[in-house]
């Protein structure tokens, strides 16, 4: 039976997490604004003119810089009247994405003086820092990276690391094997955020897998450095694939020991999370429904209601609910009973969900 299975999770893995979409037309009669991503990867560099594959899904050594990307104007921003409905799935024009414009590669000391100097003519010093999941490629992270610094109206600098996930559906366990290759990388890069960038707040947000390789990195650099917890203003994890037991015996009593705000946001719609535990054999901590993680001193969220893709795995960009959540917490500052969310409770404790957006079609208020 299990084999029977194995195509159709590998299949359904592979869409969940590679999809793509055609960027916003560039030319001269576009409006839009330009948004800088800083970046570390460890992925080769193919040194291709054309940026969509310009690093590739090679391991390789350690490389930093900064990319541009185009958001369209007429994009709103979560706290407009117009952005629930503008961004719901099904009536986002395809053609308008963010596109990639430029790519520029530097040596790690001029990497951080550039995010430096970003900091430095921002107004609230905080820095945005992701880490990607499976089967995602450098073009589509450095955009989604992008997004998210718009919607959340990041003033300050965004950051990503890249690690050199595969495109390829039967790739899943050597995805596994790369990121944990990765994570010395990741945990140097982490550290260095505190080191040598002049960031008085840093977000830190993981989707999918790349959840295992945050999770490891906080707990060792506050274990190592526990000053710098002060800095640190929020730890997202967002459809986490780790295992649910794991989670909760052994990550999230170190995290709530740090005393620094935590949420994960988990769903019972999420296909790619569901594919994920057939071939592990149990639940992972991005699922909702009866094995949801609960733990005090951290929120769970559930977003099985949020706009998303149909697979339900990537709303913590495209669903427009969860995005004006992420909003309202990390940018106005709101905790979950202000945020409009509807609180469950439990004989294991209270967890918070997402109320369903409004129909498309219906009228403005």
């Amino acid at each position: 039976m299990h084999r029977l299975w194995l195509p159709v999770c590998l299949t359904v893995l592979i869409c969940s997490c590679a999809q793509y979409a055609r960027p916003i037309n560039t030319s001269a009669d576009t409006r839009y604004s330009e948004v800088p991503v800083f970046f570390a990867t460890n992925r080769n560099d193919t040194n291709d003119d054309n940026l969509n594959k310009r690093f590739g899904e090679y391991r390789s050594a350690p490389k930093y810089g900064i990319g541009t990307v185009a958001i369209p104007d007429d994009y709103p921003k979560a706290k407009q009247e117009n952005y629930m409905r503008w961004n719901l799935i099904l009536t986002r024009d395809p053609e308008e994405q963010p596109a990639v414009l430029d790519i520029s590669r530097y040596k790690s000391t001029e990497h951080f003086r550039q995010i430096n100097q970003q900091l430095q003519e921002s107004t609230d010093k905080t820095l945005l820092f992701f880490i990607h999941g499976f089967n995602v490629p450098f073009e589509r992270i450095i955009r989604i990276s992008a997004k998210l610094a718009y919607d959340l109206e990041i003033d300050g600098a965004v950051s990503f690391f890249s690690w050199p996930s595969e495109h390829n559906a039967t790739r899943y366990s050597a995805d596994e094997g790369h990121l944990l290759w990765a994570q010395s990388d990741i945990n140097w890069y982490v550290d260095q955020l505190f080191r040598q960038t002049s960031a008085e707040q840093i977000i830190f947000m993981a989707h999918s897998m790349g959840s295992r390789a945050m999770v490891n990195a906080i707990i060792e650099q506050f274990e190592n450095h526990p000053e710098d917890i002060a800095r640190s203003a929020a730890l997202v994890f967002m459809a986490p694939d780790i295992d649910a037991t794991v989670f909760s015996r052994d990550y999230a009593p170190q995290l709530t020991d740090f005393g620094i705000p935590v949420s994960l946001y988990v769903s019972s719609d999420d296909i790619a999370l569901s594919v994920s535990r057939v071939l592990h054999r149990y639940p992972r901590a991005g699922e909702a429904g009866p094995d949801i993680v609960i733990v005090p001193g951290i929120d769970t969220i559930d977003a099985t209601d949020s706009d998303a893709d149909f697979l339900g795995h990537e709303y913590y960009f495209q669903g427009a609910q969860t995005i004006m959540d992420l909003y309202l917490w990390l940018a106005e500052g709101m905790p979950p009973e202000l945020r409009g969310l509807e609180p469950v409770e439990t004989e294991r404790g209270t967890y918070w969900k997402i109320v369903p957006a409004p129909n498309a079609d219906s009228p403005e208020p």
